[in-house]
């Protein structure tokens, strides 16, 4: 009977420490991973709110967003279906909010703490400002992180910067700083030597420099810039009505979109909205999220898939061909393999999956005129919540109101564009 313990016991040993090293490279963020980035400071928008924003490329197509209680405050965090552990971009009710994009050329050395997901985790769970950030990376610089990543974090005083964060090291840059106010990055560090996802900074910083008048606003860094199909030189030339986007801003391992809407200083935190893009962006509308509401639809959530996630993966898949025929799903790019590990962000795109043109401004049209009426409803709503709350935190009930109807409508905006597409399956269920 000992004998059989201790065996039982060697084995499961054994499977803890075999485990131990993919557990970690997940954690770092290894394999895909490849997110266009960037932040700015009120100065630069619209409204004077500072604006951060991610469009996340990975493996892991199931996106979700989950809503957490174990920190200063409530907070929600981007993450893969299933998996709690690590978020990939969020905001908390005090107004503090943080994405990422892997930056492979910084360097290493720590054997001990958190990866970017986990890192981000914790960052959501403990900060209240940009200050509180850089002083947990003083804190961690010691053997107490495995990150190569560029964060951009904004908070309710106007704080918005990005930290170029290696194991043992950090750079900071605030975008108040920079010339007109912002900082845009892809995946590489202007403190290394790298120039991963060159072209796509480039296309960015073009687009930037070419805002609505006034300034940045949402509906732009959404419409114009995360939705971005300008391929980069290196694209491949397909036939007709079929182009190369593994190297444009909107990629074919492009699985979710943030964009975080900050608060004016002097006003309350509890403001900050989230808004999410659950699957390819061009194939799904943002619905807008609070961390205050202190929950999230179930459309959202999943159980554990987002069924407007799912939805949005039906009508991408429509549109996508593999180089052999097929959708290409699972040849590479967002279906492929390697992964960031903790969520799986996509470094590089896999077998090129071509996106199918032909048929595809319509479903565009339809996407963007429900996140277009989905704005409008938001700027009504929160008018009238502060002119009736006096400018005092929000009415949390009132939020998750808000946000299932949001979320309903958007799974009911893709039904109707599935439908028009001729894709009768889009949003019949979760599971996928």
């Amino acid at each position: 009977m000992l004998r059989r313990s201790l065996a039982a016991f060697a084995l499961a040993f054994a499977a803890v420490v075999a485990s131990a090293p993919l557990l970690r490279a997940q954690d770092e963020g290894a394999g895909f991973e490849e997110c266009t980035v960037g932040v700015a400071a009120g100065s630069a928008t619209a409204d004077g709110r500072p604006l951060l924003w991610k469009n996340r490329d990975a493996q892991k197509q199931d996106n979700v967003v989950l809503a957490f209680d174990d920190g200063k405050s409530p907070y929600l965090g981007l993450c893969d279906a299933g998996n709690r552990d690590v978020v990939w971009g969020g905001a908390n009710a005090a107004g503090f909010g943080i994405i990422n994009s892997v930056s492979r050329d910084l360097p290493g050395g720590s054997t001990k703490g958190p990866g970017n997901g986990g890192f981000m985790k914790r960052a959501l769970k403990e900060c209240v400002t940009v200050d509180d950030f850089e002083q947990l990376l003083q804190a961690t610089n010691d053997n107490g992180r495995r990150t190569k990543a560029n964060f951009g974090v904004i908070d309710a005083t106007g704080g918005a910067a990005f930290f170029e964060a290696a194991h043992t090291t950090y750079t900071r840059f605030d975008a108040k700083d920079a010339r007109d106010g912002l900082v845009l990055r892809t995946n590489h560090a202007t403190t290394a030597a790298g120039d991963r996802g060159k072209d796509r900074l480039a296309r960015a910083t073009a687009l930037c420099k070419q805002p609505p008048k006034g300034g940045l606003t949402p509906a732009f860094v959404l419409g114009e810039l995360l939705r971005d199909l300008q391929p980069p030189p290196s694209a491949r030339q397909g036939e007709q009505g079929r182009q190369d986007v593994r190297e444009t801003i909107h990629r074919q391992t492009t699985v979710a979109a943030l964009v975080l809407h900050g608060v004016k200083p002097g006003e309350d935190g509890a403001w900050t909205t989230m808004w999410t893009v659950l699957g390819q962006p061009l194939f799904a509308p943002a619905v807008p999220l609070w961390p205050a509401a202190r929950g999230v639809p179930k459309l959202v959530e999943g159980a554990p898939k987002s069924e407007l996630c799912s939805a949005a993966r039906a009508l991408a898949d429509a549109f996508y061909a593999a180089e052999g025929g097929g959708d290409g799903a699972d040849a590479g790019g967002a279906g492929g393999q390697g992964g960031e590990g903790e969520g799986g962000e996509a470094e590089v795109a896999g077998a090129i999956r071509w996106l199918r043109t032909e048929g595809l401004q319509p479903v565009r049209e339809g996407v963007r005129a429900e996140e277009k009426a989905a704005m409008q409803r938001w700027s009504e709503g929160m008018a009238m919540w502060k002119l009736k709350r006096g400018g005092a935190k929000p009415d949390a009930a009132e939020l998750r109101r808000h946000q299932e109807m949001a979320a309903e409508r958007a799974l009911a905006a893709l039904r109707r564009v599935g439908k028009a597409a001729g894709l009768v399956e889009v949003g019949a269920g979760a599971g996928r």
